[in-house]
């Protein structure tokens, strides 16, 4: 009788002996279910882990229909590597979260690179989007981020450290975003700008010695 029910205990229980073939000795058993899903995540995390997030901001929208209100979020996001590397997104859901996915997913499709020249943009640039302009000017190493708190979002996730930025007409940060995004598309390196003109290294060390 004593041996059926230790031989019920066992089924049941979810521990198994250990190594050394001791009863008392009990280890819990890892499902295989389990060893997958912490691969899959692991695998997942080290890929997320290449871009900063920020959550800008986060609205609720009501919807009016005919049976009464819809009620909805949108999610402003900004992603980034740390890299030059710059994505803006919006997403809409019925909650927070999902929100939030959409938005990080809309921003890895519209990623602009961002040139540096010492931690900051290689020269000046205005930028427009709706009724907000933008002035985004080049600044010394120690300044930091002098701009509102949603271009500084986004310029930290890119990596500048020394910007100065002036915001004019709305202060919407979409509006504002959209305005960054548009001046950081017009920047251009030093390379790219002598081969607009039409002039290289070469024929300006030439030109210097002669």
């Amino acid at each position: 009788m004593n041996s059926q029910k230790f031989g019920k205990q066992q089924k049941g229980s979810s521990k198994v002996a250990g190594k050394s073939g001791d009863p008392n000795s009990l280890e819990e058993r890892p499902s295989r279910r389990n060893l997958r899903d912490n691969a899959l995540q692991s695998k997942g995390n080290d890929k997320d882990n290449e871009w900063q997030e920020k959550v800008v901001q986060v609205r609720r929208v009501t919807k009016v229909v005919k049976g009464g209100k819809n009620m909805s979020f949108s999610a402003l996001v900004v992603i980034g590597d740390l890299k030059g590397n710059l994505g803006m997104g919006l997403g809409k859901a019925a909650e927070v979260v999902d929100a939030i996915r959409k938005a990080v997913e809309n921003a890895k499709k519209n990623l602009v690179r961002v040139p540096f020249d010492q931690g900051s943009i290689p020269h000046a640039i205005i930028g427009s989007y709706g009724s907000t302009t933008i002035n985004l000017f080049r600044a010394p190493k120690g300044t930091g981020l002098i701009a509102c708190w949603s271009i500084k979002m986004a310029l930290e996730v890119a990596g500048l450290h020394n910007v100065v930025c002036k915001t004019l007409g709305s202060r919407n940060p979409i509006n504002v975003l959209g305005a960054l995004m548009d001046g950081i598309s017009k920047l251009k390196t030093k390379s790219q700008i002598r081969q607009l003109r039409g002039n290289s290294s070469q024929a300006q060390v030439q030109a210097q010695v002669a």
